[in-house]
């Protein structure tokens, strides 16, 4: 599963162009950043058949409510691919962000803990795609607080999970070239463990319950 549902300001017209015997149409937005202060955050979207023609209508300048799927690519900006769209002012849908993933852990989660008594656990998601030869979605998670002191205690490499969260882009700047540099993060606010308790206690395993894709290398993620 993967889904994300969010409040977009549309940069620039779609183009619509021909692929195969479909349409596909690109353009450009910018979505609210995660915290104040921070700039927009960009974000490339796509629309495919139908949907493509009907894209057609959309204005630059105007905010829609956008839902699909969103897809990650190891040298290609964030990319969400939509179902459906609907034109809105951001009063009606104020802050729209949500992402919702079931996947499995791609290692066991990196936990750091703060003088002020808070917590942080990050690991990785791999989310499987449609097709079935296709790599998966790899996403990075951050989990605050007691869901993440949950993760922690029950959540290892390849536990089948599922979460709900907000898209946000981590920035920063490389300090050995000066550039500015750029992740995609899902910040989890809701944490489900998904599989049984002996599934959580042997780590869970890539290829079972419709989540296959092969056991997780111990190389880092894409991103």
């Amino acid at each position: 599963m993967n889904s994300l549902t969010l409040l977009a300001l549309v940069r620039a017209a779609p183009t619509i162009k021909a692929a195969g015997d479909k349409q596909i149409a690109t353009f450009p937005v910018e979505v609210a950043a995660y915290r104040d202060n921070d700039p927009p955050m960009p974000l490339q979207v796509t629309a495919w058949g139908n949907l493509a023609a009907d894209a057609g209508t959309i204005k630059p300048g105007k905010h829609y409510v956008l839902t699909g799927r969103l897809r990650l690519e190891k040298s290609r900006p964030p990319e969400l691919q939509i179902n459906s769209f609907h034109a809105v002012t951001p009063l009606d849908a104020p802050g729209i962000n949500i992402v919702s993933l079931v996947g499995r852990a791609g290692r066991d989660p990196e936990v750091r803990y703060f003088e002020s008594g808070s917590m942080v656990a990050n690991l990785t998601l791999a989310v499987n795609r449609r097709s079935s030869g296709d790599e998966p979605d790899w996403f990075n998670l951050e989990i605050w607080g007691k869901q993440a002191q949950v993760a922690a205690d029950y959540v290892r490499k390849g536990s089948l999970l599922g979460i709900i969260g907000s898209f946000k882009l981590d920035r920063w700047t490389d300090r050995t070239s000066g550039e500015e540099r750029s992740k995609p993060v899902i910040r989890v606010d809701r944490l489900e463990l998904l599989g049984s308790k002996r599934d959580a206690e042997a780590g869970g395993s890539f290829g079972g319950g419709g989540f296959g894709g092969g056991e997780p290398s111990d190389e880092e993620v894409p991103f």
